[in-house]
């Protein structure tokens, strides 16, 4: 792996930055698990010392390959040619990202990933499997997540019905011991239950039985994975100087950056490493986004003239992730190249060249030693998540109350059009009851350095959607000029959530919440998963507007398709382009005092 850095006149900085981080001897204090590094909280500091097991991961995992090989072996030999897997947040994407950037070998099963409760993307997903002939992994840390719960009960039903007593068969779990989880799949027989060890946070556990167990069955060569992860833990070691170290390097550089204004961290990523991006985007969002302060993941998609317009910025800063020597490696390098000389003063970028897609473990090992380099840098603990527990608290009153009354105590919306109910919050009436009107009321409270975020409870395997949601994205982007991001709930709940909510008041939100006629059961539940999703969307509502964040909320009962249209609609119908002037975003508690400087361009080998 390589790292290239043009950071332009934020590099002196940057290096003043490492080497201060080199004198205290953050690698070191890391290592051996000094919890003070991120603040002098008793509370935070026992979190964090429970956290730190990711460092030790890659020595203690390679150990059990043969066991998850001989499990994966098995699987195959009893005719199970699909695995489902069922969980939510970090540790559920690694698990996407391998399914995507490694597929599965003949004779293996493919991976399937369920991280919704929208109740027509569980009935896609059970409509695409034989559960006869699939392995069903139930992965949670806690054991209580109440989306993973509630979809191991739907499913185990089913299963239930279908191969009787057998069913336990077709299970599996991944958990920490004493969980729930753990106890249940004990005590009903499942196929295997991996104990995972509980230092170890869910975003930052693919290297863990969280990862691995799922690409074991899916063919995986996990051995490969972990021991390049290991290597880049060596490079990332105590040993090595802190101006040699890529991982410190790398979190510096996105810390520095963050307190010169420059937070929006625009994400390049090689078409060939697919969803990589999301696993990013959520574990800086996740573990940085509290305290009022925050990296904004952007993952970049679309034509070459729409990235350049997205690296254009005074509040940006682009990071490409390419495979070395593929055909994507070439006009990533190029676009960064071109964001460095453009006007007013250039993008800063860095550039990450993997030299195959087995360096995908150790790509991710020197995130998480950035992220957890550039939390102490901003000052915030990387390794908790408040205010996504705080959704699902939100989320179970929510639903005792729904349980209660058979509703949920909405307020009355702003106005109806069509099959479209409008929730503006705190943002001025527009003259006139439409949607495009509310749009523009949204829009004309955007400032310079503010973001703009779609949140769509939307099936995330529907590709139709995926194409209008962009089209959405790309176009608030384009015509506002603000770095512009788009989330499936619940899925961000777990993952960029916590930024909207934690992080900088520097947000804008669409919230899209169809209704779905398909609406399942939930074994042993009095809602079913159309009342969770609504639920969760309106619970979320709740804690932004809690927050005077500027959020727009739009039910739709005409179904998801149509509701992303109707938007796209009320966008393409404003009657001039609402851009916003760009310039510095990031809060004033960001700012620091940095050296102006000299172009630079580091190699780390």
């Amino acid at each position: 792996m390589r790292t290239a850095c043009n950071l332009l006149e934020h590099a002196l900085a940057v290096e003043r930055q490492v080497a201060v981080l080199g004198a205290s001897r953050f690698i070191d204090r890391l290592f051996r698990g000094d919890a003070s590094l991120w603040g002098r909280d008793l509370a935070a500091r026992r979190l964090i010392r429970n956290r730190l097991g990711w460092l030790c991961a890659p020595e203690r995992m390679l150990r059990l390959v043969p066991r998850l090989d001989a499990f994966a072996r098995g699987v195959r030999q009893e005719g199970i040619r699909h695995v489902l897997l069922l969980g939510m947040g970090g540790s559920s994407l690694s698990v996407e990202v391998f399914g995507s950037v490694f597929p599965a070998p003949p004779g293996f099963p493919g991976i399937t990933l369920l991280d919704s409760t929208v109740p027509s993307a569980v009935r896609r997903v059970e409509a695409a499997l034989d559960l006869s002939k699939t392995l069903v992994v139930v992965s949670s840390k806690s054991g209580t997540t109440g989306e993973t719960i509630a979809l191991q009960a739907y499913f185990w039903s089913r299963a239930r019905r279908l191969l009787g007593r057998g069913a336990a068969r077709r299970f599996a779990a991944i958990t920490d011991p004493g969980s729930p989880l753990a106890e249940e799949a004990s005590a009903r027989g499942y196929r295997g239950v991996f104990l995972n060890p509980p230092d170890v946070g869910g975003r930052y556990s693919a290297r863990s039985y969280f990862g691995l167990v799922p690409a074991a069955l899916g063919g995986v060569d996990i051995g490969t994975l972990l021991r390049r992860a290991a290597a880049m833990l060596e490079r990332c070691s105590p040993g090595v100087l802190a101006a040699e170290n890529p991982g410190l390097a790398l979190g510096a550089a996105l810390g520095v950056l963050a307190r010169h204004r420059r937070d929006k961290i625009v994400l390049l990523i090689d078409p060939a490493l697919k969803s990589y991006g999301l696993w990013i985007e959520q574990l800086l969002a996740e573990s940085t986004g509290k305290g009022g302060r925050g990296l904004v993941p952007v993952v970049a998609r679309g034509a070459l003239s729409a990235l350049r317009r997205e690296l254009a910025g005074q509040d940006r800063a682009a990071v490409g992730v390419v495979l070395e020597r593929s055909r994507g490696a070439r006009a990533i390098q190029s676009l960064l190249e071109a964001a460095g000389r453009g006007r007013a003063g250039g993008t800063p970028g860095i550039l990450l060249t993997l030299r195959d897609r087995h360096d995908l473990g150790a790509s991710m090992l020197q995130w998480e030693i950035a992220t957890a380099v550039c939390g102490a840098v901003l000052g915030v603990n990387p390794f908790d998540e408040p205010n996504v527990a705080e959704s699902k608290w939100n989320t179970e009153a929510l639903l005792e109350e729904h349980a209660a009354t058979g509703r949920f105590g909405e307020e009355e919306p702003a106005f109806v059009e069509g099959p479209a109910r409008v929730y503006l919050g705190a943002l001025p009436r527009p003259a006139g009851a439409r949607l495009a009107g509310a749009l523009r009321s949204l829009l004309s409270r955007a400032r310079r350095g503010d973001y703009l975020s779609v949140l769509a409870y939307v099936d995330p395997g529907d590709r139709v959607l995926a194409s209008s949601l962009e089209r959405l994205r790309a176009g608030l982007a384009s015509r506002t000029g603000l770095a512009t991001t788009a989330g499936y709930g619940p899925r961000y709940l777990h993952s960029t959530g916590q930024l909207h909510k934690g992080g900088p008041g520097t947000g804008l939100f669409i919230e899209v919440v169809p209704d779905d006629a398909a609406d399942p059961a939930i074994p042993g539940r009095p809602f079913d998963f159309e009342a969770f999703k609504q639920a969760q969307a309106l619970g979320d509502h709740r804690a932004l507007r809690r927050r005077n964040r500027r959020v727009l909320r739009v039910r739709y009962a005409g179904g998801a398709r149509a509701a992303v249209r109707a938007i796209l609609r009320a966008l393409r119908s404003q009657a001039a382009p609402a851009r916003i002037s760009r310039g510095h975003g990031a809060p004033r508690s960001h700012a620091r005092r940095g050296g102006a400087g000299r172009h630079t361009r580091r190699r780390a080998r």
